[in-house]
């Protein structure tokens, strides 16, 4: 089947509104397959690279030591029960560590424990010294043989582990070998001299810190001393004890002697008012004699009725009656007068409390105070004693520590020599090179292929121009000419079953249902730039059509390099040029080779192309030529080199835009069409022409085995089919193709 244009047509606004879809897989293996000699020239030449250095480089040998590494925290001032020192991350000591295995002084004990400076790999850098020289240079000789050392060897730490790897590389494996075990032990020896040297600095700072500190115990146990003799002290803790327990004793019969003054000071304000108190109402004399003054007075009632007053017994009982009252006057007397004396005594007693408690304060305070001073001096003996045994026991441990260095560090597995070489892997360096060399080959591939702007493909001619890619026209062989028709671009005659004639078949179809109602009468092809195919395209697309429809013309209006006349082999004159100037009032029709087609040749070559082109003749030309032409097609020169295809698109029914693929670049073709749409001219589409199917198959597979199998099948048996216009007349063709086509989109909207 060939495509279906009035479909593309249908969904032309939704195509060109679409975005750009992504890459796919095919279009990716298609860029490998078109730069396929770019990326196989890049892995070729890394290869080959790889493979040159790997056979030709001198092979060097790898000996490895294996270390083990344990973390220790020294602690040279230990106290007993304090915490421990601060200890710091493991990450930071191993650090620390790694830079000591790669420093340069640990590098200069290997050279002098090996004499390097004598061995012979390295004795040629001090040979060359003169006899005379100087110490900046022996000194710069020494520099480069501990960076070649250094450059050789490698401190490698095992992950989550405390061991290390310690290699050294060399041409010669036993020096190898040798030069890493001899890293590892100075390695050893170096940890050692810098604990010893540590003790040593640690011994002689604590041999003077404890001289000031047994001086500053025997200050502190003097003021103690002193302290103890000016004040009288002895047991300070008794004293406070004893002092305490007074004063409480003093709060106590204060607070005592208060209560008693109070009790006191009642009984007196009652006394003084008058107030009978308990203390007279309780005494039993008085209550005694108050009985007796009761029984007189009785008794005086009674003889007073019979005797009256002036009778002996009356006069007496009076008498007694004084006297008694007497006794209790003078009775009561004595006891109000011990009252104000037992609250004068009170009185008394609480004022002496007062001034004994605030005695004993006095006394408990510079207690305390001296207590304060006492206890201050006391710490400082303390602490300073037991500063100087701390010091002195810290010193007998580092100096025990001196003689016994400890270390931290041991070799796990000795060196050994290497039986086969580190450098260079051969196999290793050709796979990492072929893996380089397909990675960069394929980002060069794909480079190119950005830089590359052409258009290639037919969704390509779709994105990019925002307009319906009509066909593919295949890349046409040159072959041999034809006896009868002579030039082999002229396929479409010289081969009606190859691809290519089933590709301009294809064309003409779509030109056919270009446009909804009636096909373009008067065809323009061109292009935006020369070489692009524009005239073998119309010779083609003419001859195809010529063979359904009654009459073609072909007109050549390249009037600056015309070359139809010469692939028909007709004469160049009489042309167009010369009906454009007057010289002939009838169409210069020429009659070709192949059936209903007629060829108006250029005709002499104009000085004026452009103004002959857009001239009123050429409106007549036209008018004329579509009288009595069914379809005439017009070759023009390409848009962007000048001006007269611009004029012949403003006068044609249809024009049609030949892009050579992977030749025209995007920007010119973009440029044409801007050219032919600012021009109100119908476009009707572009046409992907000179297309490399076989080479680069993957640009348009499906087109290729598309056409390879019509045309296989139209030539199956000797009773093959024939196609549609072989056999039927114009006119039914055109009803069957919209029948067909008109169905499909009802399909397509049911």
């Amino acid at each position: 089947m060939t495509e279906r244009p009035q479909e593309r047509l249908v969904n032309m606004a939704e195509l060109m509104a679409a975005p750009h879809r992504g890459w796919t897989i095919d279009e990716y293996v298609r860029v490998l397959v078109k730069r396929r000699w770019a990326v196989l020239s890049v892995l070729l030449c890394l290869v080959g690279i790889a493979a040159l250095y790997s056979f030709t480089a001198t092979p060097i040998y790898k000996a490895t030591v294996q270390i083990l590494i344990e973390r220790q925290t020294p602690r040279l001032l230990e106290q007993p029960g304090a915490p421990a020192p601060y200890d710091h991350s493991s990450e930071e000591f191993y650090q620390t560590q790694y830079k000591l295995l790669e420093s340069r002084a640990l590098i200069k004990k290997v050279v002098d424990k090996l004499q390097l400076k004598e061995h012979r790999y390295y004795s040629v850098i001090f040979k060359e010294l003169p006899p005379t020289g100087d110490e900046a240079a022996k000194q710069q000789a020494e520099e480069s043989l501990m960076d070649s050392i250094a450059r050789n060897t490698e401190v490698k730490p095992i992950r989550q582990s405390s061991l290390v790897n310690i290699s050294f590389s060399h041409r010669d494996p036993k020096f190898a070998a040798q030069v890493a075990n001899t890293l590892a032990q100075s390695y050893i020896d170096q940890s050692l001299e810098l604990r010893f040297a540590a003790s040593q600095v640690a011994s002689a700072w604590l041999e003077a810190k404890l001289v000031d500190a047994r001086k500053k115990l025997e200050d502190s146990e003097a003021k103690l001393n002193q302290y103890k003799r000016e004040f009288g002290i002895v047991g300070l803790e008794d004293k406070e004890n004893i002092t305490t327990q007074k004063l409480e004793q003093l709060n106590k019969d204060l607070l005592t002697a208060q209560t008693h003054r109070m009790e006191a000071e009642t009984r007196f304000k009652e006394v003084s008012e008058g107030r009978p108190i308990s203390q007279v109402l309780n005494n039993a004399l008085i209550q005694t004699l108050k009985s007796q003054e009761a029984k007189i007075i009785a008794e005086q009632s009674e003889l007073g009725r019979k005797y009256g007053p002036i009778h002996p017994r009356m006069i007496q009982l009076n008498h007694e009656l004084t006297a008694t009252r007497a006794k209790i006057g003078t009775e009561m007397s004595q006891v109000i007068q011990a009252v104000k004396n037992e609250y004068y005594m009170a009185q008394a007693q609480e004022q002496k409390l007062k001034a004994a408690l605030e005695a004993q304060k006095v006394d408990t305070q510079d207690m305390s105070d001296r207590g304060i001073q006492y206890r201050v001096l006391l710490r400082d003996v303390e602490t300073t004693r037991a500063l100087y045994e701390n010091m002195l026991k810290s010193l007998k441990a580092t100096t025990a520590t001196e003689n016994t260095p400890p270390t931290n560090i041991r070799i796990v597995y000795p060196a050994t020599v290497p039986t086969g070489p580190a450098s260079p892997r051969k196999m290793l360096n050709l796979l990492i090179a072929a893996i380089f060399g397909l990675v960069l080959g394929t980002s060069l591939a794909f480079g190119l292929e950005h830089l590359d702007t052409s258009l290639k493909t037919p969704e390509e001619v779709e994105h990019w121009l925002e307009i319906p890619n009509l066909a593919i026209i295949p890349h046409i062989e040159a072959g041999p000419l034809d006896d009868e028709l002579g030039a082999p671009g002229l396929v479409t005659a010289l081969d009606t079953q190859s691809i290519v004639s089933e590709s301009y078949r294809s064309l003409r179809t779509s030109i056919l249902f270009s446009t909804p109602v009636h096909a373009p009468q008067v065809l323009l092809v061109t292009s935006a730039l020369p070489t692009e195919g524009k005239t073998l395209t119309a010779a083609n697309l003419a001859i195809v059509m010529s063979k359904n429809e009654p009459k073609v013309l072909l007109v050549d209006a390249d009037l600056r390099r015309p070359t139809l006349h010469q692939l028909f082999e007709v004469e160049q004159e009489p042309g167009l040029s010369n009906f454009l100037v007057g010289e002939m009032e009838e169409l210069p029709v020429v009659p070709t080779r192949v059936p209903h087609l007629f060829l108006v040749p250029c005709g002499h070559i104009p000085p004026n192309p452009s103004e002959l082109l857009g001239s009123e003749r050429m409106r007549e030309f036209l008018a004329m030529a579509k009288d009595q032409f069914g379809r005439v097609i017009l070759d023009s020169p390409p848009l962007m080199s000048v001006t007269d295809g611009a004029i012949l698109a403003s006068k044609a029914d249809g024009v049609l835009l030949v892009v050579r693929a992977e030749s025209a670049p995007r920007k010119a073709v973009m440029e044409a069409r801007d050219r032919v749409l600012n021009l109100k001219a119908p476009l009707l589409g572009a046409l992907l022409n000179d297309v490399p199917l076989k080479r680069d198959g993957y640009h348009y597979g499906y087109h290729y085995h598309y056409h390879s199998y019509y045309s296989s099948s139209d030539e199956s048996s000797t009773g093959k089919s024939q196609p549609p216009w072989k056999t039927a007349s114009p006119a039914s063709l055109l009803v069957r193709l919209k029948q067909r086509v008109m169905g499909n989109l009802s399909q397509r909207k049911g």
